[in-house]
């Protein structure tokens, strides 16, 4: 079983100073606000937040050894899709610290919840009586929120047991899909998990800098991605003929993935296997392009 951790002895909220959470838009840093309207879907967040911690009323207050390593770490979860994951973490050497990065637009939506916290770096022997000693436990926690409004959001996710299902149970997941273009995209596209797939089911459902967790995600973004854009290019007679799809619709976002993949050079595979391996590998390269999955670094 995993060790829990003990009750400990926690500092003063008025030990730290937590600044409001920033959005750099139209070339500026402006207050992050409750709700951004008009958000596209296809745009990234770039957010930073600055703390002032008293590191000194910290360790005194909690009972810790003066040398204790703090970190502050900052995550997200989204509404939307039910995905969570690391925003930034940053240890606490200076008295002001910035914790920045940038909110891929591919995997949040609906709300936003943020959260802040003043941690355990590492562990540390035992301090005072009822001290914090194991590493990530915290000590002060902020949280704020952000609803995203927009069209195209991610769509929900839900994690089910595929042995009471069509599915393979050795498959990690499925996208239900609609050939309705005039439905709304939210209300007939879901992300089925296969809570089987315990790795996979932890990597969305956490905030984690493990590297095999987020490869976990960059896998499952790029096969999703991967389905919507064989889904467009299926229906692209439909889509092109349909005149002016109504936002939000099955419709409206199978034609925006439509105008990206074909924008690239992308389209439906002729017959025999030398055609399914070149439209796998470019399908692969074009879903990445879109921000979709793993990058090269």
């Amino acid at each position: 079983m995993p060790h829990e951790v003990k009750p400990f002895r926690i500092p003063f909220s008025e030990t730290w100073r937590v600044g409001e959470w920033q959005l750099f838009r139209d070339g500026n840093w402006q207050a992050l606000p409750d709700l951004l309207e008009d958000w596209d879907a296809d745009t990234d967040l770039h957010v930073r937040q600055m703390i002032d911690v008293d590191r000194e009323a910290v360790i005194e207050q909690s009972g810790l050894h003066p040398g204790a390593a703090l970190v502050l770490t900052a995550s997200w979860s989204s509404s939307s899709n039910q995905m969570t994951d690391l925003i930034d973490r940053v240890s606490v050497l200076e008295r002001v610290v910035t914790l920045e990065a940038t909110l891929p637009s591919g995997r949040i939506g609906g709300v936003l919840t943020i959260t802040t916290t003043l941690a355990l770096g590492r562990s540390e022997d035992a301090g005072a009586v009822a001290s914090a000693h194991e590493p990530g436990s915290v000590l002060l926690d902020s949280t704020t929120t952000l609803a995203l409004e927009g069209d195209g959001a991610m769509f929900p996710v839900a994690v089910i047991d595929f042995a009471a299902t069509p599915f393979d149970v050795d498959s990690s997941w499925f996208l239900e899909v609609s050939s309705d273009l005039d439905a709304p995209f939210l209300g007939v596209f879901q992300l089925l998990v296969n809570e089987r797939d315990e790795e996979l089911v932890r990597a969305i459902t956490r905030p984690s800098s493990d590297a095999g967790d987020r490869q976990l995600v960059f896998g499952l973004e790029e096969g999703v991605a991967g389905v919507l854009a064989e889904a467009a290019l299926a229906m692209r007679t439909e889509l092109r003929d349909g005149g002016t799809w109504e936002a939000g619709t099955v419709g409206s976002v199978l034609e925006s993935m439509l105008d990206d993949v074909e924008s690239r050079g992308l389209s439906l595979p002729g017959s025999g296997p030398e055609a399914a391996s070149d439209f796998r590998s470019r399908l692969s390269g074009v879903v990445r392009s879109l921000g979709y999955g793993r990058t090269f670094t």
